[in-house]
């Protein structure tokens, strides 16, 4: 990881150095006596120095949601990967022998009370003819 990072700076630090090297940004280190003869070259260095400025953290903040964009991918499928586990191992636990057998012998053999009996009795309804 450490190696990915200096690789990562040093190939931004190269794009900048390339960048103000080639947008004159090296002659605001040559000194002030420039910027008192010609005020144009100083205006023109500044720009060109604040335009490489703002590509760098271009650079920067793209290059970051690329790797969050990664990050995510992998974190994804990771997450896809548990459930899919967690989906098994639930599935085999509840489809296994000993649970259906338990599950049987409750529905199959239970004894549940009879309830309330009365609408059994002739006199619970009396505009039923009995025709059934």
């Amino acid at each position: 990881m450490n190696a990915v990072l200096c690789g990562y700076f040093f190939i931004l630090g190269m794009l900048v150095s390339y960048l103000l090297v080639s947008t004159g940004g090296w002659t605001v280190s040559e000194g002030i006596s420039i910027v008192q003869e010609e005020p144009a070259v100083a205006i023109s260095t500044y720009l060109s120095f604040v335009s490489v400025m703002l590509t760098a953290v271009t650079v920067v903040l793209a290059s970051v949601a690329i790797a969050i964009g990664i990050v995510a991918a992998y974190t994804f499928r990771e997450i896809k990967e548990e459930a899919q586990k967690a989906a098994s191992k639930t599935a085999a636990e509840a489809l296994s022998d000993d649970v259906i057998k338990a599950r049987i012998d409750e529905i199959a053999f239970r004894q549940e009370s009879p309830g309330d009996l009365t609408e059994l009795e002739e006199d619970f309804d009396p505009d039923d003819a009995g025709e059934r």
